[in-house]
């Protein structure tokens, strides 16, 4: 962990390594005092991510993921290498699923590199 509280973790692009992202994702922020659902919430939001990177990852490449504290919980960004040089579509049930998981979620594309950013709250905040 370094000053700011940043956590990195690089893995290579492939489902075997999904585990190791699901407990830090738990791990930081358990440290960041979340609830014990938010922690699930967003192990889970964390997988939905991952997987839908690794449906266009090139193969052999790595994923780098990191969690950055904020005032209010943290903000994690998953980039990986892109086949197809398009970010995920936001139209399918995996979307949907991880934006109910976390506060906001946005894909950009820059240079093959897909990144997936995750704005999470220690509390799920319900829209009426």
């Amino acid at each position: 962990m370094a000053d700011s509280g940043r956590v990195h973790l690089r893995i290579p692009a492939a489902s075997s390594y999904l585990a190791l992202a699901r407990a830090t994702t738990a791990g930081v922020c358990a440290g960041l005092d979340f609830p014990l659902e938010r922690l699930e919430d967003l192990s889970l939001a964390v997988d939905e991510a991952i997987s839908l990177l690794l449906l266009d990852s090139v193969p052999g490449t790595d994923l780098e993921c990191s969690w950055q504290p904020t005032d209010d919980g943290v903000l994690i960004a998953i980039t990986s290498t892109s086949s197809s040089g398009r970010t995920p579509r936001t139209t399918t049930f995996s979307w949907t699923v991880l934006t109910a998981l976390v506060s906001e979620a946005n894909a950009a594309i820059e240079d093959g590199r897909v990144t997936l950013t995750l704005q999470a709250n220690r509390e799920l905040v319900s829209v009426p």
